[in-house]
């Protein structure tokens, strides 16, 4: 990978940040606004909630597929190549999404382009972005930066697309975000590619010389645990993406007014703890048994889903926010950890991604089968506790991984300081 280059901290550190930043911001209104309005969309298409449910379920699977494709566009031809094309992607998706009346055709623009406009706004281009422009002295700011913006965007954008859906048709809004991604993603990035050319890695296109280690790592059951563990993540972070809001929805329409303030206090909650949680997690991860610690964090999500399956109170809503919140990005940074402790730095990033395959494919699943639950039975307490069970399934494998050795390390060694 080439050395970052040195270049006048003044025109490119804050430049750099400053575009990683709205973009990580803005690729939160992808799944966000979607959430927002899919009880919405799903009366508007005269389909059931498991039918429209589909929707978010292929989405999430393309996700999974897209992202490793998207991390070799990034090593191969350079990051801005795939931020660019997220931008444009994102527009015409909006712009589709916003003007079709054919159930189908929404289906494409959401669960295939809208998906891969995420993953090409995804950290995978802007981290990239950061260590080939950014000197080593500043990575850290600017990691620390552009990472926190789609945590913000669901803090600050969540209650705008609560309030937008009182009054503001989801075509219009759609339009407007077509603009938006235009204006604000690919013209910068396309002046700031102009500026500070950045050149892909020629030799990432080479053979690859582990792949037979990555197959073998697949039948052993280091990989087979962590998988069964991911996908607690990727099922529970279904449920928050797709059928969260809905379920709150339903259970405050009594409270008019209320139930609305609520939403929208609910998902802000939820973002400021996911920050707060990520913080925590980073900082005692160097100081405490990986796995023991990933298993508290699928306890507590557990803990809290289950409380949710049983409450209509809006005050318990907040509480769950704020336990749910203080996991939401812990167990995707000690899943990457354990990866890099047992796997090594040669092969980790692909046995991750194989991991995030799994990761996606229980997002699929939650996504479109927990929308049928919904119909068949009316409300989805059905769909939440299946949920908790995959957590707790989640949890048993995260503590069976204690003892576990490898060729790079031992899980039931503390992992070192960062």
């Amino acid at each position: 990978m080439p050395e970052p280059r040195k270049v006048n901290p003044a025109g490119v550190v804050w430049g750099v940040i400053l575009i990683g930043f709205v973009v990580m911001f803005l690729s939160s209104s992808i799944k966000g606004t979607y959430q927002i309005y899919f009880r919405d969309l799903a009366d508007f298409f005269g389909v059931g909630r498991g039918a429209f449910a589909l929707s978010g379920a292929l989405f999430g699977l393309s996700l999974g597929l897209f992202s490793p494709v998207v991390g070799a566009v990034c090593d191969r031809y350079g990051p801005y190549l795939c931020l660019l094309s997220g931008g444009a992607v994102a527009s015409l998706a909006f712009f589709l999404l916003g003007n079709v009346t054919e159930y189908g055709v929404f289906l494409f623009a959401y669960g295939i382009l809208a998906a891969y406009a995420l993953a090409a706004l995804s950290f995978v281009p802007v981290g990239i972005l950061i260590d080939r422009v950014i000197s080593r002295q500043r990575k850290g700011l600017a990691f620390a930066a552009v990472s926190n913006g789609v945590a913000i965007g669901f803090i600050v954008l969540s209650p705008l697309w609560v309030w937008l859906n009182n009054w503001m048709t989801w075509s219009d809004l759609s339009n407007y975000l077509a603009i938006v991604f235009a204006v604000l993603i690919t013209i910068p990035v396309l002046l700031v590619s102009r500026a500070f050319p950045v050149p892909g890695d020629t030799s990432a296109s080479g053979q690859n010389e582990n792949s037979d280690k990555v197959s073998e790592h697949l039948k052993k059951p280091l990989f087979l645990l962590l998988a069964m563990s991911f996908a607690g993540c990727g099922a529970s972070m279904a449920f928050i993406d797709i059928h969260l809001v809905p379920l709150v929805q339903e259970r405050t329409l009594s409270l008019g007014g209320e139930g609305t303030s609520t939403v929208a206090l609910m998902l802000s909650v939820l973002g400021l703890f996911e920050l707060i949680g990520a913080v925590v997690v980073g900082y005692v991860a160097g100081k405490l048994n990986v796995s023991r610690l990933l298993a508290m964090l699928y306890g507590v999500r557990a803990l809290s889903l289950a409380m949710l399956a049983v409450t209509h109170s809006p005050a318990l809503f907040i509480l769950f926010a704020v336990l749910f919140g203080l996991t939401y990005m812990g167990t995707v940074i000690l899943t990457s950890m354990i990866c890099l402790n047992c796997y090594g730095p040669k092969i980790k990033g692909k046995m991750f991604g194989l991991l995030f395959s799994v990761h996606q494919v229980a997002v699929f699943l939650t996504a479109w089968l927990g929308g049928f639950a919904r119909d068949a039975t009316g409300d989805y307490t059905l769909t939440t506790l299946a949920v908790t069970s995959v957590c707790l399934l989640s949890l048993f494998a995260a503590l069976s991984l204690k003892g576990i050795r490898t060729g790079q390390s031992n899980l039931a060694a503390e992992p070192e300081p960062t």
